[in-house]
C-alpha cells in the first residue's frame, strides 16, 4: 500500500524488500530493523522492517489481525487526522510466503529532530521547558483518547518554536485509540514506560498529575507502583523462557 501523494516513487517503494538487506544505510538493529533509503527523485525514506513473527503472528497477520507494518500505516493516518504530528506514512509491505505472512516494512518520512532521551541526563533541559512541554503534550494525547504503545521517552522527537516545544511521535503501531475521556487509572498506566530512572518519572509523573489537575503525590505513587508491577511481570516471563530453553 502505497500513500497516494507518493504515487510517482511507487516502483522504488515496492522494491524495497529486494534490496533491504544489501541497500540503505543502517539506523538501528535489534529487535527490528531501521534503515534510511533514498529515492531516485532524492526523497528520503525510513524504512522499518519488523523482526520475523513466530508461526502464531505469521497465521494471525495472514488472515485476522492487522500487521505491525499496517497499524503503523493506518495509525500514523489517524494521529494527522487528530493534528498529532508523525512522520508522514509512505507505505507499508506485506511480504507472504506460502500464503503466510513473512515480514513487514513500514516506510515514512525522515524527521531528524533529536528525541526527549535528553531528559534522562539533564531533566531540568532548559529550565524544564521541555520536560513540561512534553507532559502537557502527553496529557493532549490522553485527552483525545490516545494510548502511546510505548512512551519510551525515545519515540517523542521535539523542536522549539518560539518559547514552546513541539512533538512528534514514532514508534506507533501498539497504540491504541480509545473513546475519551479515558479513566484516570489507564492513563497512569501508559506512563510506566517513559524511564525506568525513578528519581526522573517521579518528576514527570508530578508535571503530568498537576496539568490534569490531580494529586501529584497520589499519582506518583501509583506510576511507580505500576512500573514495579510490570517489572516483576516481565522478570518472570524471562525466567520461564530461560528455564524452557534450559530444558531443551
Amino acid at each position: 500500500m502505497v500513500n497516494d501523494s507518493y504515487a510517482h516513487i511507487a516502483t522504488f517503494i515496492n522494491s524495497i524488500p529486494s534490496v533491504f538487506d544489501t541497500g540503505g544505510t543502517l539506523i538501528y538493529e535489534e529487535r527490528n530493523v531501521v534503515k534510511r533509503f533514498e529515492a531516485p527523485d532524492s526523497t528520503p525514506l525510513i524504512v522499518k522492517r519488523y523482526k520475523f513473527p513466530n508461526f502464531i503472528q505469521r497465521f494471525a497477520y495472514s488472515f485476522y489481525r492487522p500487521s505491525k507494518a499496517r497499524r503503523a500505516y493506518e495509525y500514523a493516518l489517524r494521529l494527522l487526522e487528530l493534528g498529532i504530528d508523525t512522520p508522514q506514512p509512505i507505505a507499508y509491505i506485506e511480504q507472504k510466503r506460502n500464503g503466510l505472512f513473512t515480514y513487514g516494512y513500514f516506510i515514512s518520512a525522515l524527521n531528524n529532530n533529536p528525541d526527549c532521551r535528553v531528559l534522562r541526563t539533564d531533566p531540568q533541559y532548559d529550565n524544564g521547558k521541555l520536560a513540561h512541554d512534553l507532559m502537557t503534550f502527553i496529557v493532549r494525547l490522553h485527552e483525545l483518547g490516545v494510548m502511546h504503545g510505548d512512551t519510551n521517552l525515545s519515540n517523542f522527537l521535539y523542536e522549539k518554536h518560539g518559547a514552546h516545544y513541539q512533538f512528534s511521535v514514532i514508534d506507533i503501531n501498539r497504540s491504541k485509540f480509545l473513546t475519551p475521556p479515558v479513566s484516570q487509572s489507564h492513563c497512569l498506566h501508559n506512563l510506566i514506560r517513559l524511564t525506568h530512572i525513578i528519581p526522573l518519572l517521579h518528576y514527570l509523573v508530578g508535571i503530568y498529575a498537576e496539568a490534569r489537575g490531580w494529586n501529584p503525590d497520589e499519582s506518583i505513587a501509583k506510576v511507580e507502583a505500576l512500573l514495579h508491577h510490570f517489572e516483576q511481570r516481565r522478570k518472570m516471563k524471562h525466567f520461564f523462557r530461560f528455564w524452557k530453553k534450559s530444558k531443551k
